[in-house]
């Protein structure tokens, strides 16, 4: 019986030894940005480095939120995130449930249609876009860059909702009509309800997605009240200096959104991505 333990326990050597690795290739850069961005400037470029702070300073989140315009980027980019979310839930939930509701022509070639569109790299449509925008007046405008972000979100919301809804039973939605309900009715009073999960699950990679997005905002937006968080975290890459102080303190500030909607959202998140997985 020790020798099978021990067998067993030498053949999982290598898949702890990966996982070990892997922690510390994402834990450590992480770990490194929130440390330096409370060392004090005169730490901050000492040789050789400290792993811990020996002088704890919140100088740098001051001068970010006094000095520079990352205040207002944080708003800025939790309105296009929030804009950008709610609009591809609601255009990814009515196309999905149509794909696995509804027989017409041509379905399944729209379908393959709509998941290329999300594997086409956003920068083949920069050019195009811009000039798109530039005729529409919606250049510098936060509401034009939420509408830009529907290229990069609304496939793969729809393709993830479109797993979800086809592991809902149909005869639930037989029954409710049968009770007098309309297709619509349906959709808003049982199917969205038990899809909840999912479109959760949905809504955290739609906020993640454009709240991370960078060069469709450089190339959109050109006036400094309206420049992303993501903008603004430029700007201490200068070109003969980086401030490695104040850019550390506005990474932690650009990551807190994020962090806070996988916190309070990660109940969902497992159930969602798997919802799909098996059909009822």
């Amino acid at each position: 019986m020790k020798k099978k333990r021990s067998i067993y326990w030498l053949s999982q050597l290598p898949i702890y030894g990966f996982l070990i690795g892997y922690l510390l290739f994402t834990v450590v850069p992480i770990y490194w940005v929130f440390a330096t961005s409370f060392k004090p400037s005169t730490e901050v470029m000492s040789f050789p480095p400290t792993l811990l702070p020996h002088t704890l300073s919140l100088e740098n989140y001051v001068a970010v939120f006094t000095q520079t315009h990352l205040g207002r980027g944080v708003v800025n980019s939790l309105i296009v995130s929030l804009v950008t979310t709610a609009l591809a839930l609601f255009i990814a939930a009515l196309a999905a449930y149509s794909f696995t509701r509804f027989r017409f022509r041509g379905k399944y070639f729209l379908l393959n249609t709509v998941l290329g569109l999300y594997l086409i790299p956003p920068l083949i449509g920069i050019i195009p876009l811009f000039l798109l925008f530039n005729k529409l007046g919606l250049l510098n405008n936060l509401f034009g860059l939420a509408l830009a972000y529907q290229s990069l979100v609304l496939p793969l919301l729809t393709f993830m909702l479109r797993n979800y809804f086809e592991g809902i039973p149909v005869e639930i939605e037989e029954a409710a009509m049968i009770d007098g309900c309309s297709q619509l009715e349906v959709l808003r009073r049982i199917t969205l309800p038990l899809a909840v999960p999912g479109l959760a699950t949905a809504a955290i990679f739609a906020f993640i997605f454009s709240w991370n997005e960078f060069v469709i905002a450089l190339t959109l937006l050109l006036r400094e009240d309206l420049k992303t968080v993501q903008l603004v975290i430029m700007e201490f890459v200068k070109l003969h200096r980086i401030e490695w102080g104040q850019l550390t303190a506005a990474m932690v500030v650009g990551m807190v959104p994020v962090l806070i909607v996988i916190i309070f959202a990660q109940r969902y998140l497992i159930s969602g991505l798997l919802g799909g997985a098996t059909k009822s």
